[in-house]
């Protein structure tokens, strides 16, 4: 069984500015505790994991852009990239879906971040979730 757990989600359609930051949304389902709060936390637009160990993370999207071309979505922990997913929007506004398993070893606390870009228009982002386990 694993050690704390975190479920967090956005339906909402955000259209960012290429290689912005995407708002993960709110912790649907969780569980897990470390020093007087949980393990997984949101802050913003950034996941904290506040405990030492590995975490198996899991990050899936439906993604457009305002013009045709590549999106891609990376996951980033403390400024460095861990993972990442590409697709290619034939025409404006066309939907494509990216998910791509990660795992990252913390050693004392660490930030996660999702990172859009685009190589034409600006990139859409709907229906985004992320897991994040503590294994």
């Amino acid at each position: 069984m694993s050690k704390a757990f975190a479920f967090i989600a956005n339906n909402t359609s955000q259209t960012i500015t290429g290689g912005g930051t995407v708002n993960p949304g709110t912790a649907v389902h969780g569980f897990g505790c470390a020093c007087c709060g949980r393990t997984i936390q949101l802050n913003g637009t950034n996941i904290n994991l506040r405990e030492n160990g590995y975490y198996q993370i899991d990050v899936g999207a439906t993604v457009s852009a305002t013009d045709a071309g590549n999106v891609t979505l990376a996951l980033y922990q403390d400024g460095a990239l861990v993972a990442q997913g590409s697709e290619t929007i034939a025409a404006a506004n066309d939907p494509a879906s990216i998910s791509f398993p990660a795992s990252v070893k913390v050693n004392c606390s660490s930030v996660l971040t999702l990172v859009v870009t685009s190589t034409a228009g600006d990139p859409i982002v709907t229906n985004i979730y992320t897991t994040v386990e503590k294994v």
